[in-house]
């Protein structure tokens, strides 16, 4: 049978949804809506009974889109009246409320929804909550508490406490207005993982306690104290009426002296020409020339240059491998083997050339060059500087010759590529010296040029020495 609806009485609850007095939060909200009718057939005669209804909001007053439903089963009607709990199945939330107006439709049973939709009206309640409209993202003057960027915000805060950490996303300041300072008080220190700490215009930073810093670099100039030094261990000051650097130690002061002749280090002279032993690694009151070993040396002033150059007591001109050759050696492309022999070098090499010889290998061709004890590649012919089809001695000249090779242990490589095995000049010292000479052996690479690094423990052990020399 027919029936129709009419609204006794319709309560909402809008004030819960969107606004919750801060009083109230700890509170729990119903967040429903009230809602009451009369049921009548299509005689006008009230309804008894159970009802199965459905409720739904739309945005407009037909038609239009659906924003909520939920069916509640039983609703009793006694006489035609019943009251129902929207929200009681399916919540409501504050996002059904943005628009202007909300329309409710019911429908009973399997019956088609009664229309007219009714406007669902405020409580008086709900007023208040139309404060919280103003509150949207780009007003000023209110904290927001959401996930949305606002800006142009003015907050009057006497005081206050953040109890988690504090992000800025993008660029911030702040300001102390007039000549009131900024502080910032904490009890474990303030630290800056990245970026620079800056101090513009005649801005000073005063520091009442020590200044630690790993390198402190001076842009113009840096201005020291004038006096003695302090006894801390480090402590530095400038003293003007004996033109002095003091540098306190923890016992005594220490001076250090700046003049065209000498420099005075712990009271101790160290003449720019009488050829001194000194730790280059901490002599830093001259310039030191970019060859010199980071070991310690014997350094001599040069005044031309005026600069700091070391001196060894040989400078080698031509070095071979210290064996004589007198057989064919196979250089094993076919199997990726790259033949390696250690040498010594006894003084400063100034490398021009690198030379060997090859009995004739047609299409084939490769490299030769020198590794550092650290396994870099310190000299080389570049690719395919080796031409494995001629026979005699191959004079394989060096990239960016004269290399400036300094005294220590190095290690000799030839290298090839192709579909054959190319044979140089060499000696085999026979199975029994296999791993007898550390580092005399191959590793694993074919190619018309040398890898830019290798490991050296990789090497493996052999008895094959190439007949290889240096500026020959």
């Amino acid at each position: 049978m027919s029936k129709k609806l009419i609204m006794l009485n319709l309560l909402t609850a809008l004030a819960c949804l969107l606004w919750i007095p801060r009083q109230s939060r700890g509170a729990t909200s119903p967040q429903k809506i009230a809602f009451q009718g009369k049921l009548l057939d299509t005689s006008n005669n009230p309804r008894n009974g159970s009802f199965d209804m459905t409720f739904k909001i739309f945005n407009a007053p037909a038609l239009g889109s659906e924003l909520w439903s939920e069916t509640q089963n039983g609703i009793q009607v006694t006489n035609g009246v019943f009251s129902a709990e929207l929200g009681a199945v399916n919540a409501l939330t504050t996002s059904l409320f943005t628009s202007a107006s909300a329309y409710l439709e019911v429908k009973v049973g399997l019956d088609s929804p009664m229309t007219p939709r009714q406007l669902l009206l405020m409580s008086p309640s709900a007023f208040r909550s139309l404060y919280a409209e103003d509150l949207a993202p780009g007003d000023t003057n209110y904290v927001q508490v959401g996930t949305a960027l606002q800006s142009g915000a003015v907050f009057h805060v006497a005081s206050g406490t953040v109890a988690g950490p504090f992000m800025a996303t993008g660029a911030s300041s702040f300001t102390a207005a007039g000549s009131q300072a900024f502080s910032l008080n904490t009890s474990s220190g303030i630290r800056l993982q990245a970026g620079t700490l800056l101090l513009e215009s005649s801005a000073n930073a005063d520091v009442q306690g020590r200044l630690r810093a790993s390198t402190v670099a001076a842009t113009t100039g840096m201005l020291l104290p004038q006096g003695a030094a302090f006894q801390d261990e480090g402590a530095m000051r400038w003293d003007p009426a004996s033109d002095f650097l003091r540098i306190g130690t923890g016992v005594s002061n220490k001076t250090v002296t700046d003049t065209d002749s000498s420099q005075t280090l712990t009271n101790k002279t160290l003449s720019s020409t009488g050829g001194n032993t000194v730790d280059a690694t901490h002599l830093r009151t001259r310039l030191l020339a970019s060859d010199a070993p980071s070991e310690g040396m014997t350094l001599e002033w040069n005044a031309a240059g005026s600069m700091w150059y070391p001196v060894y007591s040989a400078t080698a001109t031509v070095v071979p491998t210290p064996f004589h050759p007198g057989t064919n050696i196979t250089v094993d492309c076919l199997n990726n083997s790259t033949l390696i022999v250690p040498l010594f070098i006894p003084g400063v090499l100034r490398l021009n050339q690198i030379r060997l010889r090859v009995t004739g290998t047609a299409g084939t061709t490769g490299n030769a060059g020198l590794y550092d004890s650290a396994g870099q590649l310190v000299a080389n012919g570049g690719a395919g500087s080796i031409n494995f089809n001629v026979v005699g001695a191959i004079a394989v000249n060096v990239v960016g010759a004269p290399k400036i090779i300094q005294p220590g242990q190095y290690y000799a490589a030839i290298t090839c590529n192709g579909a054959f095995q190319p044979q140089v000049r060499g000696t085999a010292l026979g199975a029994a010296s296999v791993g007898v000479i550390k580092g005399l052996g191959y590793f694993a690479w074919n190619g018309t040029t040398l890898p830019g690094s290798i490991t050296l423990s990789l090497i493996t052990d052999s008895s094959n020495v190439p007949f290889m020399s240096f500026n020959e």
